[in-house]
């Protein structure tokens, strides 16, 4: 049996109402520590205008099935975690706005102690595409019923302050509070995309990624002295509800494994960046996706 290390260890995990974020905030949980749940839901306007009653109906993984996951609170993650004798607690937030953040931490430090463990799962994802409007008419999806738009100032910006400017002032304010108190053992887990490096049809998210990873390594370069490793988790196609049926099929007959990827491949290798066994890495992008990206 492996130990891990993480008993009594405090670990902070954005985005975990669902999907990925969720299924490490369990893990986590399992290896003996305690988690601070952060989300955001997400009104189905932001969404192109889905409706929140068809997305209610919905049964079946895609769009609308999707959408009415990313409305849901945390309660069924904390309930999980509270079953199996775990600890957590949870704050709903938007981290794009930056005065949060240190708000954040605080109720993290006063519900469950200093954190060891920082893991940004949260994301922002509308996807936007260099084709024009009369262009992008003629085809006007990125996959399933996902529409694209133009990109603007808006989607730009709105990528990058979850997904870039987010993670590296969540990366600052644990950094500060861990040399603050003299602290020796960190961890901070960042999780990006294996279309970072270039992503048609979903430019901003993909970009904005990409700069998340940029900002990791820098981050893994100046702390590592402190005794912090970062590192960066670069997942293929997961299901968490957004793939139909179709589209998985098609997806697993490209992959060398044979599968996409569920919640627990990802919560599986963010367990290992945490623990122990990985004393000496830090600075490193993980591509955990079947094989999809070598």
């Amino acid at each position: 049996m492996i130990d891990t290390g993480l008993k009594g260890k405090t670990a902070l995990v954005s985005g975990a109402n669902h999907g990925m974020g969720a299924a490490t905030a369990v893990a986590l949980v399992r290896e003996g520590a305690r988690v601070f749940i952060t989300y955001l839901r997400r009104l189905s306007e932001d969404y192109g205008g889905v409706e929140k009653e068809a997305a209610a109906r919905a049964s079946e993984p895609g769009r609308e099935y999707y959408y009415n996951i990313l409305m849901k609170s945390a309660d069924d993650v904390v309930r999980t975690i509270q079953e199996g004798g775990g600890e957590c607690a949870v704050w709903e937030s938007d981290l794009a706005n930056p005065d949060n953040i240190p708000l954040l931490f605080d109720r993290a430090e006063e519900r469950l102690g200093p954190v060891d463990i920082l893991v940004n799962n949260a994301a922002f994802d509308l996807c936007d595409t260099f084709i024009p409007p009369e262009e992008l008419a003629k085809s006007p999806l990125f996959v399933d019923a996902y529409p694209m738009k133009p990109i603007t100032a808006e989607s730009h910006d709105g990528h990058f302050a979850v997904n870039s400017r987010a993670v590296a002032l969540m990366m600052a304010e644990f950094a500060k509070r861990y040399i603050a108190r003299n602290a020796e053992w960190g961890r901070i887990i960042n999780i990006s995309t294996d279309g970072a490096y270039a992503h048609p049809s979903n430019v901003s998210y993909g970009a904005s990624k990409l700069a998340m990873e940029s900002y990791t390594r820098a981050a893994a370069y100046e702390l590592g002295p402190y005794g912090i490793t970062v590192n960066v988790i670069s997942p293929g196609a997961v299901q968490t509800g957004w793939m139909p049926a179709a589209l998985k099929m098609e997806l697993e007959k490209s992959y060398p494994l044979r599968r996409v990827g569920v919640p627990e491949d990802i919560a599986n290798a963010v367990v290992f960046f945490a623990s122990r066994q990985a004393d000496w890495i830090t600075g490193q992008v993980l591509h955990v996706g079947g094989g999809n990206r070598m």
